[in-house]
């Protein structure tokens, strides 16, 4: 988990310096990996972002991580977006090993006061996605529907 959290933080660093229209949020949600950190490019009506977060916790397995990429497009006014997320989509903490789900995500923002703006962001997500284990094997299938709550500055 420290390693994921320093190379996150670098990349986020290096685009930072490379982009001057950029975004940090915090939320809870698909695109954030869970509870977590998303950090984001805006160009023009697009957004390229990446993310960080915490999907569960189980006494055996400890803390599950997800993570992701994603990209989303203004499509109504400055506050409705549309986009997609490639991640960590879900997990289930069932037995004594944590299993994560990875897979895609459709997604639905709204800003309350503009795409690239500071705001309170509110959306969902429609995700689709396998199965990892140890053996590298993808089995089992997870789809559904997740809301969205964060803030971003």
């Amino acid at each position: 988990m420290k390693y994921l959290l320093s190379v996150f933080f670098l990349t986020c660093s290096a685009f930072a310096s490379a982009a001057g229209d950029s975004n940090f949020s915090l939320g809870v949600g698909g695109d954030h990996g869970g509870l977590g950190a998303k950090y984001a490019i805006n160009r023009d009506e697009d957004k390229y972002f990446a993310t960080l977060g915490l999907l569960g916790y189980s006494e055996h397995a400890g803390w599950t991580e997800g993570y992701g990429i994603g990209w989303e497009r203004l499509v109504s006014s400055d506050r409705h977006s549309v986009g997609t997320f490639l991640g960590t989509v879900g997990y289930d903490s069932g037995g004594r090993v944590s299993t994560r789900y990875h897979g895609i995500s459709l997604l639905y923002n709204y800003y309350f006061s503009g795409f690239s703006d500071s705001s309170w962001v509110i959306g969902g997500d429609i995700y689709g996605g396998v199965s990892e284990d140890d053996d590298l094997n993808f089995d089992d299938e997870l789809y559904g529907i997740k809301l969205k709550f964060a803030y971003q500055w």
